[in-house]
């Protein structure tokens, strides 16, 4: 005799980046993470490369841990990466999550194609929490923040090569 069982449903995917979270204040970011967040407005991705040695570094840093240079400029990058990492989150500990019935949602390390170990952490839209997977393909898009749209959000969907 064989038990069957009723299909597991998938969690619904996330379709927006998160609602009522701290947001970077843009008048008070120091002076070596404005071109980041100029680059969302413009629809790139603008990462840090170190002018001395060449390596990108991310999050921004006024120096380079590589090679102590203090010269870098903005680079745009494809935005192009894999999942290196992920957690899915279900119970919340944000009140305006849970206020919101913003669950389940994720935080993923993306790597980004240009150079190895150059991660952003950002979420993965329109995909099941159930199919995010380590090496998953993606490519960032950008989104205003619903609270604040100067605050331009990079986020990621899959990859499907089209």
């Amino acid at each position: 005799m064989t038990q069957q069982t009723e299909p597991v449903a998938k969690s619904p995917a996330m379709t927006k980046p998160l609602e009522a979270v701290p947001l970077p204040d843009l008048e008070r970011v120091p002076d070596y993470e404005h071109g980041f967040w100029e680059g969302t407005r413009a629809g790139e991705l603008r990462i840090q490369r170190c002018a001395g040695c060449g390596r990108f570094r991310h999050l921004p840093t006024p120096m380079c841990p590589e090679c102590s240079s203090l010269e870098y400029a903005w680079t745009r990058v494809s935005g192009r990466g894999f999942v290196y990492s992920f957690v899915i989150v279900r119970h919340p500990v944000h009140p305006a999550i849970r206020e919101r019935e913003q669950t389940p949602y994720n935080i993923c390390v993306i790597e980004l194609e240009e150079q190895e170990g150059l991660r952003v952490c950002s979420n993965v839209l329109h995909v099941a929490p159930e199919d995010i997977s380590i090496d998953l393909p993606v490519r960032v898009t950008f989104v205003p923040a619903a609270d604040d749209p100067d605050v331009v959000l990079p986020v990621f969907v899959p990859d499907t090569g089209q």
